[in-house]
C-alpha cells in the first residue's frame, strides 16, 4: 500500500516538472528565434542601405522599424489548488 502511494505521488511530482520544463524550453526557444528573426531583419536592411540610392535609404530606415518585432506572451501552465 506504501508502495502503491510512494508511485502515485512521485508521477504526480514528475508530471507537473515536466509541463513546467516543457513552458521553460518553449520560452527559451521563442525568444532564441525572435532574436534570430531580427538579426536577419536588420543585416537584410543594413545590405539595402549601404548599396543604394538616397531614397531607397530611406525606405530602409522605415524597413528597420518594422525589424522591431513585439515579443510572444507566454502564460505560465496554470496550477492546480495543490501549487503544482
Amino acid at each position: 500500500m506504501k508502495l502503491l502511494i510512494f508511485c502515485l505521488g512521485f508521477i504526480i511530482l514528475a508530471g507537473c516538472a515536466t509541463k513546467d520544463q516543457l513552458y521553460y524550453d518553449t520560452a527559451k526557444s521563442v525568444s532564441k528565434d525572435n532574436v534570430i528573426a531580427q538579426t536577419a531583419c536588420f543585416s537584410a536592411v543594413t545590405e539595402i542601405a549601404k548599396n543604394a540610392d538616397n531614397s531607397t535609404k530611406i525606405n530602409a530606415i522605415a524597413l528597420a522599424e518594422k525589424c522591431k518585432n513585439t515579443q510572444l506572451n507566454l502564460s505560465p501552465p496554470p496550477r492546480n489548488i495543490f501549487g503544482f
